[in-house]
């Protein structure tokens, strides 16, 4: 069924609505401006996957740990020091500066240049994500995202639609996706039983009411404007316009799956 709906969402909120783009000047920041090196100075296939994909080897890891049973407290301890997101980035980090820098002839004073000037054009990035996320935690420790489930959840409307618009709501108010789709779970659940709505479709609808309208209380909005150094004008015809786009399409997919799984 997911890949049924996301497969056209895709593509309407990707190569057609990046047609709407196209006159949006886009000039990223340094740090991530493309860099062509010549072949002998290019790392290896494996040392590339390697060092880009060791944080996810090992936080998909550390979800492994738990379920070792393991008898020793000490060695316990180690591992889920080991599986936290900061230590895994520091450790990650420490394997590429070798890997990637030294293993390929840099030198450490270099390497350390290289990191002093992605910190200076990421710092404001870091800041306003910081920000973002504190406002939603304020919003998410004040019970708005459940006041606002409850304020909804007795309108007498498609149970599927329902749950697309409790997820859309708190996601607009909130700007975590996370907490919309959990919140709306937690409502829905007991609906199921009692409409015979199929549970699938609704992690569905869900998830598109989740992804609605990407504004300024989204740290992912601000990602993505200081990433491709946009305005905020050209960030919300863009993004926040592409997330809304995603949200609707994905609600009318799963209304037309409805009719045919009926």
């Amino acid at each position: 069924y997911g890949l049924m709906i996301a497969i056209p969402t895709a593509m309407l909120a990707g190569p057609l609505f990046a047609r709407a783009c196209r006159n949006i000047v886009s000039v990223p920041l340094k740090s991530f401006q493309l860099q062509v090196l010549p072949e002998d100075k290019l790392p290896g296939a494996f040392n590339s996957f390697m060092s880009s994909l060791l944080p996810v080897v090992l936080i998909a890891l550390s979800a492994i740990f738990p379920m070792l049973h393991l008898e020793s407290q000490s060695l316990r301890k180690l591992l889920l020091l080991a599986g936290d997101p900061v230590i895994v980035m520091l450790i990650a980090l420490l394997v590429a500066t070798v890997s990637l820098g030294v293993g390929n002839g840099r030198s450490i004073p270099t390497i350390m240049g290289y990191y002093g000037e992605a910190v200076k054009d990421i710092a404001l990035i870091l800041l306003i994500v910081a920000g973002a996320g504190a406002l939603k935690q304020v919003f998410t420790d004040a019970g708005v995202s459940n006041a606002i489930a409850m304020g909804l959840r007795t309108l007498s409307i498609n149970p599927l639609i329902m749950g697309w618009l409790i997820a859309a709501i708190i996601r607009v108010c909130l700007g975590s996706a996370t907490v919309a789709g959990l919140t709306a779970a937690g409502i829905m659940a007991p609906v199921l039983a009692s409409t015979g709505v199929n549970p699938s479709l609704m992690v569905l609808s869900i998830g598109a009411g989740s992804l609605m309208f990407s504004h300024v209380n989204d740290a992912g909005f601000w990602l993505f404007k200081e990433y491709f150094n946009l305005s905020m004008k050209d960030t919300l015809r863009s993004w926040s316009l592409m997330e809304t786009i995603v949200a609707i399409a994905g609600l009318a997919g799963v209304l037309i799956l409805n009719i045919f799984i009926q």
